[in-house]
């Protein structure tokens, strides 16, 4: 099932987070009337006044709860239909253009890097993660600026798996991957053996463990839902990243994880990710 909207710039957000909530299979941007872009920077969508998004969902997912909650935000032709194999399959096999996160290289599989250094080379099959998105490119520049060497690193909504192969190649010592969607489990497994890099990829955190950088790329009520483990899976002295985020939801954040200071934003268009450090426990 496809769900097709025009919506302005202003609210492209709201949209891509409602689309995500309702766990979208995948969300394609296009300009309105092929305008121009209005404004270009690396890594972000360009800013056309007004946006086509087109958002697929499996048959069976409950399309009218879909546009109950578009409905609320301002949005212009609307429609539903149904689409064939054909483009089902072609949506996942959109090429990826060779993308650089300050050193740190995104890339199709059959690109040619010979001269280049950590490269991840990707296919996203029907999972979220190419680097295209902002929450993901914020991700992905923060790991090349600051890698996680011999560090032990949770990709807490792992889609893809770009993440976690990131932090393989920059140097992590272990990196446990966690999604509750099969279909992203499968790709992350497949982009993992192909970028010959070594994830454990599972449905939940296993028991007991720790971490010393957690990268949790996932939606609003995710990140206050887990609050209490992700906390607790927090090594002393650890940093977490939370993305995924809109301006007006960082304070609910903040407030339910008071075990964790937050000492940097980053912004990129309308998303945010907060970077914070486990608080120093004092034993006497």
């Amino acid at each position: 099932m496809k769900v097709s909207l025009n919506v302005a710039q202003n609210k492209l957000g709201l949209i891509e987070e409602t689309m995500l909530r309702h766990d979208a299979l995948s969300l394609t941007l296009s300009s309105v009337g092929n305008e121009s872009a209005l404004e270009l920077t690396l890594h972000e969508v360009p800013k056309w006044s007004h946006i086509r998004v087109e958002a697929l969902f499996p048959l069976h997912d409950d399309i009218q709860a879909v546009i109950n909650d578009v409905r609320t935000i301002e949005t212009e032709a609307l429609d539903i239909q149904f689409v064939g194999d054909d483009e089902w399959k072609g949506t996942s096999e959109v090429p990826l253009e060779p993308k650089d996160f300050g050193g740190l290289w995104v890339v199709s599989r059959k690109a040619r890097t010979s001269d280049l250094k950590n490269v991840i080379r990707l296919e996203p099959g029907l999972a979220f993660g190419t680097g295209e998105h902002p929450t993901t490119s914020m991700c992905l520049s923060w790991l090349a600026k600051h890698p996680p060497y011999n560090k032990k690193v949770l990709d807490f909504g792992t889609g893809s798996g770009i993440l976690s192969i990131a932090a393989k190649k920059l140097g992590a010592r272990t990196v446990d991957a966690i999604d509750i969607d099969v279909l992203a489990r499968e790709t992350a497994c497949e982009n993992a053996r192909y970028n010959d890099v070594e994830v454990l990829i599972v449905e939940t955190i296993p028991v007991g463990r720790r971490y010393d950088l957690i990268l949790a790329n996932v939606l609003l009520n995710t990140i206050l839902q887990f609050a209490p483990i992700l906390t607790t899976c927090l090594s002393p002295g650890g940093t977490i990243l939370l993305t995924g985020l809109l301006p007006n939801q960082i304070d609910r954040v903040k407030s339910k994880y008071p075990a964790i200071e937050f000492e940097e934003l980053v912004r990129q268009e309308e998303w945010r990710m907060m970077i914070g450090n486990s608080r120093p426990t004092n034993f006497e």
